[in-house]
């Protein structure tokens, strides 16, 4: 796996910040990066989405699927 989330955690602490990294039980055991969102018109029921990526955002490799960590 790459040292991509290690490597720009680094950078960020330098801005007093780091990823947002989430361990998934189930298909995935390995933690992974979650994209969080915002929503852009306040509507009644609308809510931010997640998303729990397959692939590294910054170098491309994929992640290990769930007990391949």
């Amino acid at each position: 796996m790459c040292d991509c989330i290690k490597n720009v955690d680094e950078k960020l602490a330098e801005r007093n910040t780091r990823l947002t990294q989430a361990l998934v039980f189930g298909n995935r055991a390995a933690p992974t990066i979650m994209l969080q969102t915002e929503v852009i018109e306040k509507k009644r029921g609308a809510k931010p989405v997640g998303m729990f990526l397959s692939y590294c955002p910054f170098c491309g490799e994929k992640y290990p699927e769930g007990g391949d960590a």
